[in-house]
């Protein structure tokens, strides 16, 4: 190959990747500047509930309360899961169109190409969470939200490894099943059952243990934006992609390619 495995990666999708950032600048930017004038004018004054409260979208007239809800909690979050699986799924599912069996027709070994493949996807998951964060910043800034610029770089940091984590994952469940449409299928089942641990797990007495299974509580669930960072919660989730990685790895040599 004239080129590594990462290099060709990364420009083969560099449109994507480009597409991508486009996007996550102008959500921010969408919704951040127009906080004042919504606050003002009374329309953040919304009744809460418990809901709202596992949703992480509690006082919601407040500038932490609207940040964690328009970013952190809602769009921002679900783009780049949406980011993660799409990618990912991308790198390591490609037998229905031979690229597959290209790439190993190369003197190159199946652990070294999914390493690459997962070192392209650590670089672009890195682009697009400081394409964001740098956003968030700006939009707060534009917005006047007081909240510390620390406990921003903290909020993103802890989705940007949540996407890592799911991106890993997705890796794995390619490598094991090989096939694109089923690898979709079975990540975005995960994505949507930790989002749904961390959120119902919140709704009952006794239930705090369910939200420390999903990869989400740990994003989140210290509520970085009002108390900053937490190097547990950011360990637990690199630890996650560390071991979702060492499994796919595995996976990936032991799988039968046809070729």
């Amino acid at each position: 190959m004239t080129r590594s495995v990462f290099s060709q990666t990364l420009k083969e999708q560099r449109r994507g990747l480009i597409g991508w950032s486009i996007g996550l600048t102008i959500v921010p930017l969408m919704y951040l500047p127009s906080y004042q004038s919504l606050k003002e004018q009374g329309t953040l004054d919304i009744k809460q509930n418990k809901m709202y409260d596992v949703m992480g979208v509690s006082d919601f007239a407040s500038a932490t309360g609207y940040l964690n809800a328009t970013i952190f909690s809602l769009m921002g979050q679900l783009l780049l899961l949406i980011f993660a699986v799409t990618f990912a799924t991308r790198s390591v599912t490609q037998e229905e169109n031979g690229m597959l069996d290209l790439l190993l027709a190369q003197p190159i070994g199946r652990i070294s190409l999914l390493a690459q493949r997962f070192a392209a996807l650590a670089v672009q998951t890195t682009v697009v969470t400081a394409v964001l964060t740098l956003s968030v910043l700006a939009g707060a800034s534009a917005g006047k939200l007081d909240v510390p610029a620390g406990h921003i770089l903290a909020a993103c940091t802890g989705l940007g490894l949540l996407t890592l984590a799911v991106g890993t994952i997705t890796l794995l469940l390619g490598a094991v099943t090989g096939k694109r449409s089923l690898t979709l299928g079975l990540a975005s089942l995960v994505a949507v059952a930790g989002y749904l641990a961390n959120n119902l797990g919140g709704m009952f007495d006794g239930g705090e243990w369910l939200r420390r299974l999903s990869p989400f509580y740990y994003a989140n669930g210290h509520a970085p934006l009002v108390n900053g960072w937490n190097g547990f919660h950011l360990v637990v989730l690199i630890a996650l992609a560390a071991v979702a990685l060492a499994v796919a790895l595995r996976a990936f040599e032991r799988r039968d390619l046809a070729v």
